[in-house]
């Protein structure tokens, strides 16, 4: 599914928010955990986007509380905004990403995954400059798993076998001329073939990511290795 991400309105800034449609289905219950995850982790950097789960939330918490009965003549809808607009008050404000955990850099939602900071994770060797952490395996292959790689490092030319969304905490990259800085979203569908991001030189930069299935490395040696790193 791809989440038609939005561009700000400033055009030329990298910031990306999900689609109405993941929105709706977040709010549903209907991503898998590792979605499910990666949205509210985003949410947790963008005050806008939280605003609109908890509308998704609240409609469909009223839609259901009117049951098959409820009056659907013209103007419910109207009448069902105006009551949660009146509840607006009373909704909670935005996620606070440093409450409740030690490392700022870590939304709540993730920090459910983690035993510590992100510095106490054991990072696994996944390529030169680069580090890896699984957190979550679906039945189907799809994982949760947190990047970090070195400043100016340049990932593996790769392609999809399924969509991939990346979620920056930390740090910065570039792709297609497109920078990626703290809390924006990248998505690749799955019918990219050449994916080559490249780490802005400076602080290391850490990514939560989540891939439908097993990357399309192009090299041999990256081929070789691929069974051992697991994605």
């Amino acid at each position: 599914m791809n989440p038609e991400v939005q561009k700000s309105p400033e055009g030329n800034a990298p910031e990306r928010l999900l689609s109405d449609e993941w929105v709706v289905d977040y709010a549903a219950g209907n991503l898998s955990e590792a979605k499910a995850t990666l949205v509210a982790t985003h949410a947790s950097f963008h005050p806008a986007l939280q605003t609109k789960i908890r509308d998704a939330e609240n409609i469909g918490g009223a839609l259901l509380g009117a049951g098959d009965g409820a009056d659907l003549s013209e103007g419910f809808f109207d009448r069902l905004m105006d009551e949660i607009d009146a509840q607006g008050d009373e909704a909670e404000g935005p996620i606070n990403i440093e409450a409740q955990h030690r490392d700022p850099r870590v939304p709540q939602p993730l920090a459910d995954y983690l035993e510590g900071s992100l510095d106490d994770l054991k990072w696994r060797f996944m390529g030169p400059g680069m580090k890896q952490v699984k957190l979550w395996t679906g039945k189907d292959g799809e994982k949760l798993w947190l990047l970090k790689a070195k400043g100016g490092t340049e990932i593996p030319e790769h392609g999809h076998n399924g969509s991939e969304m990346t979620l920056v905490l930390q740090g910065s990259y570039c792709v297609d001329g497109h920078r990626f800085g703290v809390g924006d979203l990248e998505f690749a569908a799955d019918d990219i073939e050449d994916h080559r991001p490249v780490i802005d030189e400076g602080e290391d930069c850490i990514c939560l990511v989540v891939t439908e299935a097993p990357i399309k490395l192009k090299s041999f040696i990256a081929r070789t290795i691929q069974p051992f790193i697991g994605l």
